[in-house]
């Protein structure tokens, strides 16, 4: 089975069990393709599939074929979006960027094909880029480059070079993170994270004693937020490592927890921390 990814036809996987952002990453090298949540959320893995913004680390690499795909290395550098991101200085760490750079180039093209050169509104931003989040907050500096690239700013190159010396890197998918760089050998880590908003772990178990296991609790040994790191487990490739993740048991001892603010500041509401005179005595 093939696909043509970025102009070149390419074998995909006939299995689902691989996604599409690790094929894309892995088999072909394309780490402009970031992985971030894992699960759909934050849009760092966002690609064109048939033209349509995909979150790639949710869809099975199987579906690939037959079918047309875009990532960020795809838009060449040469996309309105990636010079206006560059140049409004739309990123800082770059992580996000490529997903948000994929996205908002659908965006570019259909606004200014309905409505011409002009500028859309915050609104109608906000809601075209709605499935991706910028943890470093370079939010106004998106707003700002996605504006001026519908109004037919970035036509053509600046005039002059970006605010940061590595934004053409990051908004082509060039830049390269330490999650892109896996030498032969290099084995696959996952975290186990807490089910409970707040519990002591009494003890965590691999199913596998051969298993690595990092424990990544605090010296009191307690959970305060679902999602918590746990634990760490490696594997030598991901699909071991999620398996042996899943396979790892924690011992909870659970203790009350409360959601809202209000019932937190309530006279006999249990406490998340210890207090103040606890901690002066410890």
């Amino acid at each position: 089975m093939d696909a043509h990814v970025n102009g070149s036809l390419v074998p995909v996987p006939d299995s689902p069990a691989t996604s599409a952002a690790a094929h894309l990453r892995d088999g072909l090298g394309l780490t402009g393709t970031k992985v971030a949540c894992g699960t759909g959320v934050c849009g760092a893995c966002t690609v064109l599939v048939d033209g349509s913004p995909t979150v790639s680390c949710l869809l099975p690499a199987d579906r690939l074929a037959g079918r047309t795909v875009t990532t960020v290395e795809g838009l060449g550098g040469e996309h309105p979006v990636q010079r206006a991101f560059a140049a409004h200085d739309g990123l800082q760490c770059g992580f996000c960027t490529p997903g948000f750079v994929v996205e908002a180039s659908v965006f570019v093209d259909t606004w200014r094909a309905e409505h011409g050169d002009t500028r859309p509104g915050r609104e109608e931003i906000a809601d075209a880029l709605a499935g991706h989040l910028c943890r470093c907050g370079a939010y106004e500096g998106i707003f700002a480059a996605v504006a001026a690239a519908c109004e037919g700013g970035f036509d053509t190159e600046p005039d002059r070079d970006p605010p940061r010396v590595d934004a053409l890197d990051k908004v082509t998918g060039r830049a390269r993170y330490s999650g892109d760089q896996a030498p032969p050998g290099t084995w696959e880590g996952v975290v186990v994270r807490s089910v409970l908003p707040h519990a002591r772990v009494r003890a965590v178990r691999t199913a596998d004693p051969a298993t690595p296991l990092i424990d990544l609790l605090p010296p009191d040994r307690t959970v305060r937020y679902v999602g918590q790191a746990i634990a760490a487990v490696a594997a030598p490739t991901p699909e071991q490592a999620r398996a042996a993740a899943a396979a790892v048991t924690v011992d909870y001892d659970p203790r009350p927890a409360v959601a809202e603010v209000d019932a937190a500041r309530a006279p006999g509401a249990p406490l998340v921390h210890p207090t103040r005179a606890e901690r002066a005595d410890a």
